[in-house]
């Protein structure tokens, strides 16, 4: 087997592994474990794709019982690490893209047990007959059957449906964006659904909201309160893809620790910002009060000739109806050391 047919196997074991895990570095891991263990194998594979598939789950779903427990201390919400680029083999539409790699279907399958995930993803994603994933799970036929329909269930009322155009998925994001950076809530609040929420990940190492934020009017408000806290010049962004999604993509000199007291005043700010009792300028005044008392241990970058360039967040959102219903926000340093 040459090094093309190699890769193109390692693609697929990384799909399969990053669905089920949610986790690039793991994926990763558990792809070239598979592939280690097929150069290994003495015998003939008829088809080197499906023992590929058969041992990435095997091994992901050992991989997802040790996780669990800490994914339930997890500090604030837990997103999947972003995917900017599509890790499948070959080419792969968009729609496909937009479903089975989402954030949003990510987070989703969270819910499951990890045979409940594998078995869920190897129908519904991969097209799997049941007797094929029966042997690849370690189950029966029939226990394979009723594990996929209980994911269903779990999943049907609340999976993501995304808007087709992809034009104007990325031109309301591109609207979005503008106004928060121009502070105009108004504008924010009609692009945003009534009832969309906010997740920022940061694991408790990145200055970001640890519970979710819900309705149009914190969320404008907080988005455009971002915007004027940003530290201006130091930063840029782009406009990247994101398990699918339209998304933004900011860089910068890498953040110092987040200190005792940002954290406490980013607590403070965003109560405030809740109550509506203090607007972006306020909130900026009152992060670099908490900077200054921080002394040294500053959320803000280090200088640019001290400090390696590295990613401080990506964004992506989901757009249902013409209106934006979720924005994703991961900060924690740990999910973007791969981009």
């Amino acid at each position: 087997m040459g090094d093309r047919e190699l890769e193109a196997l390692r693609r697929h074991g990384f799909g399969v592994a990053y669905r089920m895990l949610g986790s690039v570095s793991e994926a990763e891991d558990v792809a070239q474990e598979a592939l280690l263990r097929l150069t290994r194998q003495e015998g003939s594979i008829d088809e080197p794709a499906a023992w590929i598939t058969t041992v990435v789950t095997r091994l992901s779903i050992n991989v997802l019982k040790s996780a669990r427990t800490r994914r339930e201390s997890y500090v604030g919400p837990w997103l999947p690490e972003p995917l900017v680029e599509d890790p499948a083999p070959g080419p792969a539409s968009r729609a496909e893209l937009a479903d089975s790699l989402s954030l949003a279907l990510l987070v989703l399958l969270e819910r499951l047990t990890p045979v409940e995930r594998a078995a869920y993803l190897l129908r519904e994603v991969f097209g799997y007959e049941y007797a094929e994933i029966a042997a690849i799970i370690e189950q029966t036929e029939v226990n394979s059957r009723q594990l996929v329909t209980r994911a269903r269930k779990h999943l049907e009322a609340s999976r993501p449906r995304f808007d087709a155009d992809e034009a104007a998925r990325d031109a309301l994001l591109e609207r979005f964006l503008a106004a928060a950076e121009e502070g105009d809530l108004e504008a924010l609040e009609e692009l945003l659904a009534k009832d969309a929420v906010l997740y920022a990940d940061s694991g408790g190492k990145a200055m970001a909201p640890q519970e979710p934020l819900v309705g149009a009017q914190l969320i404008a408000r907080f988005m455009a309160a971002v915007a004027q806290a940003r530290p201006s010049g130091e930063l840029e962004s782009r406009r990247v893809r994101v398990n699918g999604q339209p998304g933004r993509l900011v860089r910068g000199p890498a953040e110092r620790p987040l200190g005792e007291a940002e954290r406490l005043a980013a607590e403070k700010a965003l109560a405030l910002l809740k109550s509506g009792d203090v607007d972006a300028k306020q909130l900026d005044t009152l992060m670099q009060d908490a900077r200054d008392a921080g002394g040294g241990a500053s959320p803000r970058p280090v200088a640019q000739e001290q400090a390696e360039v590295r990613v401080w967040s990506v964004l992506t959102v989901d757009v249902v109806e013409g209106r934006i219903q979720a924005v994703r926000i991961v900060r924690n340093p740990d999910k973007l050391g791969h981009l």
